[in-house]
């Protein structure tokens, strides 16, 4: 900012003494309703907590009976695919780790379906070439019967319950619960990232310049948890992560460009026409570097 005296221009004035009234009134009746918000919250939990067990006791009535089908299901797959090598004899040992391989579509379980099938077919190349009647033939016999035994097992194994697959092998659907915890777990390893990044910029600033942190815009391999540098992101990000108006993203971009930077959050309410609930609702996505 341009010291006082100077002919170099001078930064906008705060939006007027009402924005700073309502900021320290704010933050006055937060501090003052701050007990009663506890209190009303303690009882609001109690409550929550009543209604939260009985949808759940809900939830589980409803989904008694397809959790009985999904386990049925559940035990018969192993017992299917483990049966394949058995009944074969060997022969189709490589079977159920293609179905596997096909569901997964990882290159270690390609590879896993590849050994199964180099020793099928070197077994039924050496039962080929070595005579029926000769001990050999009953060592390759021996061996058929072992890799049937050893694929059975392994079947059974990789298409256990747990994998959380459908009796064929396909992905079983989640069900709400499930995507409810998943949604959850989701938001709440973004609030961590956030903060993670966070104590980045105010412990080693050069490090978060290098991690790009707040810069949606750039390329980076860092996941910020969705931070956004507010005193260097184009006004697409301003609109598109922040979900300003093209009115505020104009006012923002306006301030910055007279101040150069925004030192805080407080700051920017201060120096463009957002209220301060309106930062309040932005403040965990804002960095300022």
């Amino acid at each position: 900012m341009t010291p006082a005296g100077s002919n170099g221009p001078q930064p906008p004035a705060p939006r007027g003494a009402a924005s700073r009234r309502a900021a320290s009134l704010g933050a006055g009746r937060q501090g003052q309703g701050s007990q009663g918000q506890g209190s009303q919250g303690q009882g609001s939990q109690g409550q929550g907590s009543q209604g939260q067990g009985s949808q759940g006791q809900g939830l589980q009535g409803q989904g008694l009976q397809g959790q009985e089908t999904r386990t049925g299901g559940s035990l018969l797959r192993p017992i299917l695919w483990a049966s394949v090598p058995i009944w074969s004899i060997g022969f189709l040992s490589f079977v159920p780790f293609l179905a596997y391989a096909v569901i997964q579509r990882r290159a270690k379980d390609w590879a896993v379906f590849a050994a199964y099938l180099a020793a099928t077919v070197a077994m039924i190349v050496a039962l080929a070439v070595i005579k029926t009647d000769s001990s050999g033939s009953a060592a390759v016999g021996g061996l058929l019967i072992v890799l049937a035994g050893c694929a059975a097992v392994h079947a059974a194994i990789v298409f256990r319950p747990s994998r959380g697959l459908s009796p064929l092998g396909t992905s079983m659907p989640l069900s709400p619960r499930q995507r409810n915890r998943q949604a959850v777990a989701q938001a709440q390893g973004r609030i961590e990232r956030r903060k993670d990044a966070r104590h980045l910029v105010a412990t080693n600033p050069s490090l978060a310049r290098d991690l790009r942190i707040g810069r949606p815009d750039l390329p980076r391999e860092y996941d910020d948890g969705g931070l956004v540098d507010v005193n260097h992101v184009p006004a697409a990000v301003l609109a598109a992560s922040l979900g300003l108006s093209a009115a505020e993203v104009s006012d923002v971009l306006a301030a910055r460009d007279k101040l150069g930077r925004f030192a805080s959050a407080d700051e920017l309410c201060a120096y463009t026409s957002l209220t301060p609930d309106r930062v309040d609702e932005l403040r965990d996505f804002m960095v300022f570097e």
